[in-house]
C-alpha cells in the first residue's frame, strides 16, 4: 500500500482492548444499513483455540483477523477494519494474512459466516474468491451461537469458504468399541479426553489412534479382508496391529485379531489441518479383563449406556465428535452384545460428517 506503511503481526493480550474498540467503531457503520444486535465484547472470545492477527498503519492498530480453530478447521469469525483506515486495502492485507497462517497450521480451507446482503461482508469475500458452502458438521454450533445472538434477525445470513490450499490427505486410524451387557442393557467403554490435547480435547470418544509407520501386521479371520475391501484403509492385518496396540496402550486389554469385529470406516472431511481414514472395530469384553483407562490422553474411561452419554451431549455436559454421535446412536437402539455381533454391517467409507445415524446393510453372505 504505496505511502501507507502496513504490518499484520499476531496479537497479544494487551491488544484485547484496542480490538474491543475497533470492532465497536466498525460496528457503527451497520447503524445505516441493518440493526445490529449488541453482543459481547470481542475480548471475551479471543481466547478461545485459533489465532488474532492485528494490522498496525503507520504504527497505529486499525484491524483484527480472529479466526477460531475447530481441531484443525479454521473459521474466520471477524474481519474489523476500524473506519478511519478503511478504503486502504487494510482489510484484503488482513484476509491475505490469516488465509497465510491458515495454510501455516496445515489447513486447506477457511470458513466464514457473513451477512449476505451488507457491500462490505458477503460482497468483499466474494471479490476475493469465497464461494457460497455448506457449514461442516463440526462447525454447526457457530450457527446456534448466531441464533442466540440474535444475528439472523438483523438480515440473512450465509456461509461461505475458500480453498486455500491442497487438502491434507487422510492418515489410517483406529477405533476400538468394547461392549458388555449391564443391568440395563448394552453397554460401551468411553474415554473422557483431557482438555489439553490438540485434537478432540475435552471431547468423550472410544479408545484408538493413528497406525504407526512401523506398524507390523497380524493375521486376521478371512472377514476382516472382505469387510474392509470397499475402503481406502491399509492392509486388514496392519489395522488389526494397531488396534491391538492401542487398546493394550490406553485400556491395559490385550485383545486378539479375532476378538476385533470391522464395524465402520469414517473419513475426516477435507478443509481440516487433521484428516484421519478411522477404522472401527466392535469387541465383547470377557470375563478376567480389566478395561480401565491408562493413557494420560484421557482423563478416566467408564461404562456407559450410549443413550447416557447421547442425553449428557443434548444437554451440553459433555463433547461428542460426529462419528461418536453417529456411532453410540446406532449402539442405543441394539439390546445386547450378541445382537450387536450378529450384524456384521457392510462397511462403505463415510465421507462427510453427519450427526445422526445411518443406513446399515448387511455385509454379503451376514
Amino acid at each position: 500500500m504505496p505511502g501507507h506503511p502496513l504490518s499484520i503481526r499476531a496479537a497479544t493480550p494487551a491488544d484485547w482492548p484496542t480490538i474491543d474498540a475497533i470492532e465497536t467503531a466498525a460496528d457503527s457503520l451497520f447503524d445505516a444499513v441493518i440493526e445490529l444486535p449488541a453482543g459481547p465484547p470481542r475480548s471475551a472470545m479471543l481466547m478461545l483455540p485459533g489465532f488474532v492477527l492485528v494490522a498496525d498503519l503507520v504504527g497505529r492498530p486499525v484491524g483484527f483477523a480472529h479466526v477460531l480453530d475447530f481441531d484443525g478447521r479454521f473459521h474466520l469469525e471477524q474481519l474489523s477494519v476500524h473506519p478511519d483506515a478503511q478504503r486502504l486495502g487494510v482489510g484484503a492485507a488482513m484476509l491475505a494474512a490469516a488465509e497465510a497462517a491458515v495454510r501455516d497450521r496445515g489447513g486447506s480451507v477457511l470458513t466464514l459466516r457473513t451477512f449476505a446482503d451488507v457491500p462490505w461482508n458477503a460482497p468483499f469475500y466474494r471479490r476475493h474468491g469465497y464461494r457460497d458452502a455448506d457449514l461442516p458438521v463440526a462447525l454447526q454450533p457457530l450457527l446456534e451461537a448466531e441464533q442466540r445472538a440474535g444475528l439472523p434477525t438483523a438480515g440473512p445470513r450465509v456461509t461461505l469458504a475458500k480453498q486455500v490450499a491442497q487438502d491434507v490427505v487422510p492418515w489410517p486410524a483406529v477405533s476400538v468399541l468394547p461392549l458388555r451387557d449391564g443391568p440395563d442393557g448394552l453397554e460401551v467403554l468411553v474415554q473422557f479426553r483431557a482438555a489439553t490435547m490438540d485434537f478432540a480435547a475435552g471431547a468423550v470418544v472410544f479408545p484408538g489412534g493413528r497406525l504407526d509407520a512401523g506398524e507390523q501386521a497380524v493375521e486376521v479371520p478371512s472377514t476382516h479382508l472382505v469387510a474392509w475391501a470397499a475402503t481406502g484403509l491399509p492392509a486388514p492385518g496392519l489395522l488389526a496391529a494397531a488396534a491391538i496396540r492401542e487398546v493394550a496402550e490406553e485400556c491395559g486389554v490385550l485383545l486378539t485379531a479375532a476378538d476385533l469385529l470391522p464395524w465402520d470406516d469414517w473419513v475426516t472431511p477435507p478443509g481440516g489441518g487433521r484428516r484421519f481414514d478411522v477404522a472401527f472395530y466392535l469387541t465383547a469384553a470377557r470375563a478376567g479383563q480389566h478395561w480401565r483407562n491408562t493413557t494420560t490422553e484421557a482423563v478416566r474411561a467408564d461404562w456407559q449406556r450410549p443413550d447416557d452419554v447421547l442425553a449428557e451431549a443434548a444437554r451440553g455436559l459433555l463433547r461428542l465428535m460426529p462419528p461418536t454421535h453417529a456411532l453410540l446412536t446406532e449402539l442405543a437402539a441394539l439390546p445386547d452384545v450378541a445382537t450387536a455381533l450378529a450384524l456384521s454391517p457392510a462397511i462403505v467409507p463415510v465421507l462427510h460428517d453427519s450427526a445422526t445415524s445411518r443406513p446399515r446393510q448387511p455385509a454379503p453372505g451376514a
